[in-house]
């Protein structure tokens, strides 16, 4: 039997929009029959006297300063398809009805354990991007709908049984057709029971089909046909400030809700991403663009935000942002990530490059590998800071030297002067031992051919010199610990 949970969502008209202060007193506003009036507004514009349903002009009166935005179906959607990402871990098939969810939870209950302990799992997840305190469930969505908004907390398991619930609901709850609730209020019917009383014929000769329609779904006898939400392959969402931001770091606590629904996409596809893309909008000036990119794949907002605070703190503002947009245009699936058996300490590594990268700039970070040169200032380069995950062609070589060669290296050798035939650097050098020759590079125009000695100053440092033996000079290439 199909069991439908509607998950009812009446404060989401405000939810869609970031305040900058929870204490600020913010409202929406509807259109209706000419005049502006107060649709939603939080707890702290209750506590200044301002109450849904009140006409605009009077709330101002009591408080000039309430924070204000018309309704937005758009917004409104959008929050809900976010709410359905992080739904789609319960049931694959989901609906829409306005400021509410519906799930088909009857298919997926077994996967679960029963009913029951998915519904208390699905309250009481730490990951649920809304409260979830308004909910029903029903054998029909139509009467899942109607309890949530009316009667959270509802369960009804049976057919048979929703009569029962149902019979003192009022009609005007049933349909927003003005024309057809005038009709059955034109022949004394106020609630769903004193429909039902009614021979279907008889309501259907009064009244009109539709009626009968409406009734027969909401009460399971028909079925209720709904399309069925799809996740979109790419995400994209953004966020309107009522407040507007002029400082980048402040911009970390409205990027916690993109980022968690961000999360909330990638775990319903239980995937990873690699490559965020922010925008933030501004009144006049072009919208200033940040990337932001990671070492490895992940899915975890916790580990999004701590990055994207390292990058606010580079980011340079021209003007205050008044809207911001997270896009993730590439994912993959979390299983086509591949641990390297061989190098266990790269996680210990990554979070502190990452963070590192983040903070002073990808182009500021690298790793070091060894090349094939016998010349010290040629054998080493730069490649990514961490190797690819999964890399077919294995780990890097470490970075290395040949023997007892120091790790300080000059970027250029240094010429040393000379003083009695011997070489000289704060001091005459005493040549403690021979290191190596070195007679290469005759195939680029940059042979060299020299005589490597391990060398101390009358200081006490240790160095590294050679002889070029064409020309007799001496010259400082690196200095030991």
């Amino acid at each position: 039997m199909m069991q439908w949970l509607a998950l009812y969502f009446p404060d989401l008209p405000l939810d869609v929009f970031w305040s900058g202060e929870e204490s600020a007193p913010v409202a929406v506003i509807r259109r209706q029959k000419g005049w502006d009036i107060i649709d939603r507004c939080n707890a702290s514009a209750r506590q200044q006297g301002v109450r849904p349903g009140m006409a605009l002009n009077a709330a101002l009166a009591l408080y000039p300063g309430l924070l204000l935005h018309e309704r937005d179906d758009k917004r409104e959607r959008q929050r809900l398809e976010t709410i359905a990402s992080w739904a789609w871990n319960y049931s694959s098939r989901i609906s829409f009805d306005p400021l509410l969810l519906l799930l088909e939870v009857g298919g997926s209950a077994k996967l679960f354990g029963g009913i029951d302990v998915l519904l208390e799992k699905l309250r009481n997840d730490p990951r649920a991007p809304a409260a979830v305190e308004y909910h029903a469930l029903a054998p029909s969505p139509g009467a899942a709908a109607l309890l949530a908004r009316l009667r959270p907390g509802t369960r009804v398991r049976r057919t048979e049984n929703l009569q029962g619930v149902l019979r003192d609901i009022s009609l005007a709850h049933l349909t927003r057709n003005r024309k057809l609730l005038t009709l059955m209020q034109g022949i004394g019917l106020s609630t769903i029971g004193e429909a039902l009383e009614l021979p279907r014929p008889e309501l259907a000769r009064r009244v009109g089909q539709e009626a009968v329609l409406l009734l027969d779904r909401l009460l399971g006898r028909m079925p209720d046909p709904r399309p069925l939400w799809q996740p979109p392959e790419h995400f994209q969402q953004s966020l309107l400030l009522l407040a507007e931001i002029d400082q980048a770091q402040v911009l970390q606590f409205p990027a916690r809700r993109l980022l968690n629904s961000l999360s909330d996409f990638l775990h319903g596809r239980d995937a990873v991403t690699q490559q965020l893309h922010w925008r933030f909008l501004h009144r006049e000036a072009p919208p200033s663009q940040l990337e932001q990119g990671m070492l490895r794949p992940d899915k975890r907002a916790e580990h999004f935000l701590e990055l994207l605070r390292q990058h606010l703190e580079r980011l340079q503002l021209p003007e205050a942002v008044v809207e911001m947009e997270l896009r993730v245009d590439d994912w993959q699936a979390a299983d086509k990530i591949h641990e390297d058996l061989f190098v266990p300490q790269q996680h210990e590594d990554q979070g502190f490059l990452e963070r590192l990268r983040a903070r002073l700039g990808e182009e500021a970070v690298h790793g070091l590998r060894s090349v094939s040169d016998h010349r010290p200032e040629k054998g080493w380069g730069f490649r990514e800071a961490l190797p690819a995950s999964g890399d077919a062609a294995g780990p890097e070589e470490p970075l290395k030297g040949e023997g007892n060669d120091p790790l300080w290296l000059l970027p250029r050798p240094r010429r040393l002067p000379q003083r009695n035939g011997r070489p000289w650097h704060e001091g005459c050098l005493q040549l403690s031992a021979f290191s190596r020759r070195v007679e290469t590079g005759w195939w680029d125009g940059e042979d060299v051919t020299r005589d490597y000695y391990r060398a101390r100053n009358p200081a006490g440092q240790e160095l590294w010199v050679y002889r070029d033996r064409r020309s007799g000079q001496w010259f400082l290439q690196g200095v030991f610990e």
